[in-house]
């Protein structure tokens, strides 16, 4: 058993070991859309349009023809009445006990323009009494076509029209909002590791030249060519990149954990980054730009809907506050029949027709004042609506800006890596070969380093705020597409 258990323990640990070293290669663009397919964030977004998209589909639905089947199988009565009797000429109570049951088919169309709606029903109810004289009933109405409407009243249809599209959209436009800010969230967690992976590999060289450097002081004390001060130092050196590049190693770690984390990769993969090269070179229309912003900014479309809204509750209390009038009209046909045959012969006529009015007459000024509270709030919509738009113009300035600002500092970032790395190089062999001393070759490496992270930093600067313009329009500058239409045309080829 104990051997077994053994056997048992050393493939678990290949199998861990095997596991662990799972590695693999990623750019910006892999690492973005690994994250719009498989990051938690991306199902939550994905959800919450789906959940729009079907109540979408509900209002639609509601708009198309509904039938129903109404039953009541059974419905029984046994209770005392009051009756007149007629020989006695007085008031008595009798005994009443009756099973009924029906059934009605009923068609149904909302009409939209006017607020009503008409029907079509067929029913047939049987009614059988019990007690002194027993007998059975039977009552049809074969067809009954009718209309209901509120006139000159408040239509809900009408204002559901213009609002349900409207809030699609907006769901729409928020989805893809988001998957653009999960998109920042990728470029940060991948910029994250992407510094700490070069600062890992800086962390690396910076050791082995400490150690060569330090053995070259060790033969220079020899002959008394450096001082002890400046061996210790360079012995110094030594243990604090060693110390430097355990800490980056812990480091990378974390940042390659928090990245698998995200993208839902098995956490022990040994991610590495693929650093982007040249910058996208395009221009930036600032007209279209705010073309595009006015277009598919979601939050445009919620100050719409609120002033919409906000129109729809003042319709809606200027007419249920004045006067109310509805109409309801119907012909159809009805019979009764000891037998359900003759309950279905020689029909008579149904005639329906009915007008209610409704006007209020004193109220001591509340219909006056839930008139004028609709009317302030829909102005005060109205003003919020303008000042989210020059906002959001502002914003869109302001990061067509800082982009423009960003394209040029990663210039000079790259132009300043490149000249420390050769400075960093040339103070390297003077030291080596005696022409240097140790506190320029100190600050050559400070200078390397700082502009490493500089160049970092400048690349991530530059995809964070092109992708937080992409995020404000909706808008692919790189390929002059909008995403909004993107997203239409794919998910019309997968239906």
């Amino acid at each position: 058993m104990k051997k077994f258990v053994y056997i048992i323990s050393i493939i678990a640990t290949f199998c861990n070991y095997t596991y662990a070293q799972e590695s693999r290669t990623l750019d910006l663009q892999e690492t973005i859309r690994i994250a719009a397919d498989s990051s938690l964030y991306a199902y939550k977004y994905k959800n919450q349009l789906e959940s729009s998209y079907w109540e979408f589909r509900s209002y639609k639905a509601e708009r198309l023809p509904s039938l129903a089947l109404n039953l009541m199988p059974i419905e029984y009565y046994r209770y005392l009445t009051k009756r007149y009797d007629s020989a006695n000429d007085l008031d008595v109570y009798r005994q009443q006990q009756m099973f009924t049951s029906s059934a009605a088919l009923s068609l149904t169309q909302n009409f939209d323009p006017l607020g009503g709606y008409f029907y079509v029903t067929s029913s047939i109810e049987r009614l059988r009494n019990y007690g002194s004289s027993d007998y059975t009933q039977y009552s049809t109405v074969p067809i009954k076509i009718g209309y209901n409407n509120s006139l000159l009243g408040y239509n809900e249809h009408r204002w559901d029209k213009r609002i349900a599209p409207l809030k699609y959209q907006k769901a729409k436009l928020y989805y893809l909002y988001y998957m653009e800010y999960l998109s920042s969230m990728a470029i940060q967690y991948f910029f994250n590791l992407a510094s700490a992976q070069a600062k890992f590999n800086l962390a690396i060289q910076q050791s082995a030249q400490c150690d060569t450097l330090y053995n070259i002081g060790k033969r220079r004390a020899e002959i008394a060519a450096i001082t002890q001060t400046d061996l210790m130092r360079l012995r110094l050196d030594a243990v604090k990149a060693k110390t430097a590049k355990t800490s980056a190693e812990v480091e990378l770690k974390e940042a390659r954990m928090r990245l698998a984390s995200f993208l839902r990769m098995n956490p022990n993969t040994e991610l590495h980054i693929n650093m982007p090269g040249v910058l996208p070179d395009f221009e930036i229309d600032t007209k279209k730009a705010l073309e595009m912003m006015h277009k598919n900014s979601y939050e445009l479309l919620d100050v719409e809907q609120a002033v919409l809204e906000a129109e729809q509750t003042l319709d809606k209390v200027r007419k249920q506050t004045r006067f109310q009038a509805s109409i309801g009209a119907s012909v159809g046909f009805n019979q009764q029949g000891d037998e359900v045959s003759k309950a279905y012969k020689d029909h008579m006529r149904q005639d329906i027709v009915s007008v209610n009015i409704n006007i209020p007459l004193l109220d001591w000024g509340v219909n006056k004042g839930k008139r004028n509270m609709a009317y302030n709030q829909m102005e005060v919509a109205r003003i919020s609506a303008q000042q989210t738009m020059a906002e959001k113009e502002q914003e869109v300035l302001v990061t067509i800006s800082e982009l423009n600002s960003r394209r040029e500092l990663y210039s000079t970032a790259e132009e300043t890596l490149t000249l420390a790395d050769k400075v960093y190089d040339q103070t390297m062999k003077r030291f080596i070969s005696g022409s240097s001393d140790l506190t320029s070759l100190a600050q050559a490496q400070q200078n390397r380093l700082s502009a490493q992270e500089s160049y970092i930093s400048a690349i991530y600067e530059f995809w964070n705020c092109y992708y937080k313009l992409r995020r404000q329009t909706l808008f692919d500058f790189s390929i002059g597409f909008s995403l909004s239409d993107k997203f239409d045309f794919e998910n019309e080829i997968n239906k």
